[in-house]
């Protein structure tokens, strides 16, 4: 159903056609990102642990081996990582923490980073800017209502220690749209169950635990301790179940 309806809008709008035209849906989709507006009209779960980032990607040079390089540095990524990500066309450069122990605005930081890295692609055109907030609460536990669901960063479908966002993703929205064609088929809300939240939750208990110890790294010798600990057969095994792992989230 739609109705347009007059409404007060600034003058530039009213130039443009002078009305607000309001569109009434059996069922929202909310894919909104990490602060979404739709989880809060639905009253479903919204994400309460964030981390910002800023990453810059600019044309490099044909190179011939690609590389992806992490470093941990908690003085300019707390909490998280700073990256350098050569494809062989583009170099991303970014790096992200928590907002309370950044030292300095994203951007200073950023161009700390890039001074400090040693061989850097040098940029063979212009660079563009991006950034925002990363969840890493893991998957939210009301994600879904009679009214509607949330995918994406909007229901936290981020690792909450990788912060790797778009494999789970793309699976979370093939099951979410799976579950919306059938609620709206049958009108029956018991379906929406199959959409559980705390079921996604409850498969990230190493990633969290986890994560609150990636939090607590303030120091280089702090995140040289851990890459330690990460080099012992237990360490190995427990990055290869997190870092390479699938069970997270639902098969394609």
């Amino acid at each position: 159903m739609r109705s347009i309806q007059p409404a007060r809008l600034s003058a530039r709008q009213r130039r443009r056609n002078g009305f607000v035209e309001q569109i009434r849906a059996r069922f929202t989709v909310g894919a909104d990102g990490a602060r979404s507006t739709v989880a809060r009209r639905l009253g479903l779960d919204v994400n309460r642990r964030l981390i910002i980032g800023v990453e810059e990607v600019f044309p490099v040079s044909a190179s011939a081996v690609p590389a992806f390089h992490c470093v941990i540095d908690p003085r300019l990524a707390p909490g998280y990582l700073a990256w350098l990500v050569d494809d062989g066309r583009n170099a991303h450069v970014g790096l992200a923490g928590r907002p309370a122990g950044l030292t300095a605005p994203l951007p200073r930081l950023l161009r700390t980073f890039l001074e400090r890295f040693p061989g850097v692609p040098t940029p063979i055109g212009p660079a563009h800017r991006r950034g925002g907030p990363i969840p890493v609460g893991g998957v939210l536990r009301r994600i879904v209502n009679a009214d509607g669901l949330l995918v994406g960063d909007a229901a936290g479908a981020v690792s909450p220690l990788t912060a790797g966002g778009l494999d789970p993703c793309l699976r979370m929205a093939q099951l979410a749209a799976g579950v919306t064609y059938d609620y709206l088929r049958t009108g029956d809300a018991g379906v929406l169950r199959h959409y559980d939240g705390s079921a996604f939750r409850a498969r990230f208990r190493l990633r969290l635990l986890l994560r609150d110890v990636f939090s607590q790294l303030r120091t280089p010798a702090t995140a040289e301790a851990a890459f330690w600990l990460l080099r012992t057969p237990l360490g190995r095994a427990a990055a290869a179940r997190v870092l390479f792992g699938s069970g997270s989230f639902p098969p394609q």
